[in-house]
């Protein structure tokens, strides 16, 4: 299967469905890279609410813990890294890195809509990286 898996991961996750696709995906040696991109956006709210980058990324570890529970679970190996900055080109620019054989994001416009239609995020990843791209829906 893949050895290394780049999971973009956004903090508000519903879609348990990409868990048990990246379970999937894995093999002996494999690890998933739980990749989260904070925004300048986010990043602007939350200095002006008081809570600064280190509060920032405790929260989203801990908006994270089912997906880190779920990995413990089916014993597959990971690393979570947070970057700043513009979640697709970021995504793109760490997909096409040549540290990854696959990108896995779970589809959040289809997720929060009911929608076909892909987000911007994974459209634009879709169309600009370099190795195969698995969205799920």
């Amino acid at each position: 299967m893949y050895k290394n898996i780049l999971f973009g991961i956004n903090t508000e996750m519903k879609n348990e469905k990409v868990l048990e696709q990246i379970a999937k995906l894995i093999g002996e040696g494999s690890e998933v890279t739980l990749y989260n991109v904070v925004s300048e956006k986010d990043l602007k709210a939350s200095v002006r609410t008081g809570v600064h980058l280190d509060e920032l990324k405790e929260k989203r570890q801990e908006s994270m813990k089912h997906i880190f529970d779920y990995f413990n679970e089916q014993n597959i190996k990971y690393n979570l890294q947070f970057v700043q900055g513009n979640p697709k080109s970021e995504l793109v620019n760490k997909a096409n890195t040549g540290d990854f054989d696959i990108v896995v994001l779970s589809n959040r416009k289809a997720e929060d809509e009911d929608k076909l239609v892909l987000g911007s995020v994974s459209h634009k990843v879709a169309k600009r990286a370099a190795i195969p791209v698995l969205i799920v829906k």
